[in-house]
Formats: structure tokens, C-alpha cells, sequence
């Protein structure tokens, strides 16, 4: 007797409740089968959590019934035109989100926000975002956040955030959001070329009424398929951001902690810190792999100690690598921003190595090589 739905199952009640039943272009079933099987072989969670996580699986197999059907009455979608993107990424909690917060002020990007990517269908219009249904859903459910969630991580509704829904709907997903190490297992060796040709197809029907059309992209977890998100922009140019491994592993398993739902019992932290650092090391090795192939004049590094101590200096970088102008006005938002979110404003983010089985000294060796090419400097 297996607790969670078979493949064929989901599929038949996401076709029944869209009335649809072209699922569109991409290998998502296989990803779809490992995350289940996963779900199955590994996962720990309380029941009371089965309703949500399968209802999630089926939004997004429904999400993509609605993009084919979108597509087949607006034909003319297929055309909209894709500038860059920039892409930040690098490890967790190096700096991502605020340098992807900062540059999401600057109207001349295009933000892939959270709240749109739940349910990309109906396309956003320009000017109507603010009556956007989902876009007051997302912001009723990120102030229900416990203050601990607040502190550990900051959300801006309008800013660019991971592609976490889209790369879901294929389901070739980091998916750090389960208990699934199988499946992440399986993730870091696919391919991933589908998976971003896919993407593509949703950022068009999602930029079809809102411009701009030079997008901006943030997501830790693309350092791991570097060439295949390259294949499927082949104009993006990327800023990865760097910080002491011995501080960013433990502060991401215990974010990470705190995103899986409940587990049936007492959840094994220790194990989950081990995989933590392995998921994030391999990431690494493979995003230095693709930079060497796809050429470093396509990268900015920007260290985690310089976006702290000199964040105008920072952004001012950015936008001089990019050939892109700073304007006055924006700047001034941007250096506003920084003022009012500066590191440690929205409360401290407690936790010990020692809690997740981890210490800087093991990580750092593990982390060594990253170390050494980065020049990344230690902290205390």
C-alpha cells in the first residue's frame, strides 16, 4: 500500500479539475516519478501533511495544462521577445536576495516575482498588479511568517525570487522544500535542457503583458545546470555571489529546517546537515565545471563581505559590468533600501553547526577547493 498517488493518478485529477489535457512539451514525468518515489522511500513527514504536499504537485501539473491551453488561443505569445536575463546566483545565504532585491528596484528589469509564478495563468497585466489576486495571496501568506522566519530570510513581494514554481512545474526542481535526498540525488546529475527550454516557454507568457523585457533571474540553485539555463538564454551573463562555506551550510540547513513540513516524528537534523553540505559542495564543483566551459568573461564574483561593507560601491559594479545606467532616482531607492534592510535589521537568525552534526573546520576543508579558486575570504 503506497501513501502517495501514483503518476497516471495525478495526472488523470489535474486534467479533471482544469478540463484540459495537453500538458505541453518536456520530460516532467520522470521528474515527477523520482519525487514520488522519493516522497515514498525517504520522506518523513506527519500525515496531516499529505493533502498539502500532493495538492502542490497537482497545482502545478494543472499549471501547466493552462499554459498549453493559454498558448493555443494567443498563438502570438510564442513570439514574445526575451532580453539577458541576469542571472545571481551562487550558494545560499551569500547575498543573493539582497543583491536580487536591490536590482528588482531598477524599473528597467523584469522581476520573475513569487506570487506570479504560482499560477502563471492568467498572464499579469502592467498596471494591475497591485489588484492582482495572487499577488494579495502571496502577501497575506508571507505576513503570516513567524517573526524566526522573518529574521532568517527577507521576502519582497515585488522582487525577483527563485524560479522554484516554474522549475516545479517541470518537476526537474531543486525541491528544497521536502524531505526528498533521493530525489535530490537523482537532480544534480539530470539534464536539465529541457527543463530550461520549458522555463523559457513560461517566462514568455508571463512577460506577454507586462514589460520590461530584460529579465532578472535569482537563484542559488542554478549553479548546478549552468549550461543548460545557457542554452536556453543564450545571452544571459551571471553575478555569483561568495561567501566563508563554514557560515553559509549551517545557516542554510537551518533555514531549510524550518521549510520542510512537520515530520511524522523527530526529524533527524544531523543527517539533514550532512546532506545539506554534500548538495551544496557538489553544486559548487559543478557550477566551476560549467563557468570553465561557457567562458569567465561571462561572470561578476562579488564576495558577501563587499556587499555588506560597501553596498553602493557593490551595485555601482554591477551596473558599470553590465554597460547598464544607474539613474539618480533609482539609486537613490536602491541605497534607501540598504539603509533600512542593512544586515541583522529584520532580527537575529540563532543557530549552532553543532546542531545539524556540522563544524567550520570540517566544512571548510570539504569546501576547500571553492576556497581557494574564489580567493573567498574567512570569517570569524
Amino acid at each position: 500500500m503506497t501513501r502517495y498517488p501514483s503518476v497516471e493518478q495525478l495526472l488523470e485529477e489535474a486534467a479533471a479539475e482544469a478540463r484540459l489535457s495537453d500538458f505541453g512539451p518536456g520530460d516532467f514525468r520522470e521528474g515527477l516519478t523520482v519525487l514520488l518515489d522519493s516522497l515514498e522511500r525517504d520522506g518523513d513527514l506527519d500525515p496531516s501533511t499529505d493533502i498539502a504536499v500532493v495538492g502542490d504537485l497537482r497545482r502545478r501539473l494543472v499549471n501547466r495544462l493552462e499554459v498549453e491551453h493559454w498558448y493555443a488561443e494567443h498563438p502570438g505569445d510564442e513570439d514574445v521577445f526575451v532580453r539577458g536575463p541576469l542571472d545571481i546566483n551562487g550558494l545560499p545565504r551569500t547575498g543573493t536576495t539582497a543583491l536580487a532585491d536591490m536590482l528588482s528596484l531598477d524599473p528597467q528589469f523584469r522581476c520573475l516575482t513569487g506570487w506570479e509564478q504560482t499560477r502563471p495563468v492568467p498572464p499579469p497585466v502592467a498596471g494591475r498588479e497591485l489588484d492582482d489576486p495572487r499577488r494579495e495571496a502571496f502577501v497575506r501568506m508571507h505576513e503570516d511568517r513567524s517573526a524566526q522566519q522573518k529574521a532568517m530570510h527577507i521576502v519582497e513581494i515585488d522582487a525577483t525570487m527563485e524560479d522554484t514554481e516554474i522549475l516545479g512545474m517541470a518537476f526537474h526542481g531543486q525541491q528544497m522544500t521536502l524531505p526528498v535526498p533521493g530525489y535530490r540525488t537523482w537532480w544534480r546529475g539530470a539534464d536539465l535542457a529541457a527543463t530550461y527550454e520549458y522555463h523559457r516557454r513560461v517566462v514568455k507568457l508571463l512577460g506577454s503583458r507586462k514589460p520590461p523585457d530584460l529579465w532578472l533571474f535569482k537563484a542559488p540553485h542554478h549553479k548546478f545546470h549552468l549550461e543548460a539555463l545557457a542554452r536556453a538564454y543564450p545571452d544571459i551573463r551571471f553575478v555569483m555571489t561568495h561567501r566563508d562555506p563554514a557560515k553559509v551550510v549551517p545557516s542554510y540547513t537551518s533555514l531549510v529546517s524550518t521549510i520542510f513540513p512537520p515530520p511524522a516524528g523527530r526529524r533527524d537534523l544531523h543527517a539533514l546537515g550532512a546532506e545539506v553540505s554534500t548538495h551544496l559542495r557538489e553544486g559548487m564543483e559543478h557550477a566551476i565545471e560549467g563557468r570553465a566551459r561557457l567562458g569567465e568573461h561571462r561572470f561578476l564574483d562579488v564576495q558577501h563581505r563587499d556587499l555588506v561593507a560597501d553596498p553602493r560601491g557593490t551595485v555601482r559594479r554591477v551596473y558599470e559590468w553590465l554597460g547598464l545606467v544607474l539613474e539618480d532616482g533609482v539609486a537613490k531607492t536602491i541605497f534607501d533600501w540598504q539603509v533600512t534592510h542593512a544586515m541583522g535589521a529584520g532580527g537575529s537568525h540563532r543557530y549552532t553547526p553543532a546542531q545539524f552534526g556540522l563544524s567550520a573546520d570540517q566544512i571548510r576543508s570539504d569546501y576547500d577547493f571553492y576556497i581557494h579558486h574564489f580567493d573567498v575570504p574567512l570569517e570569524d
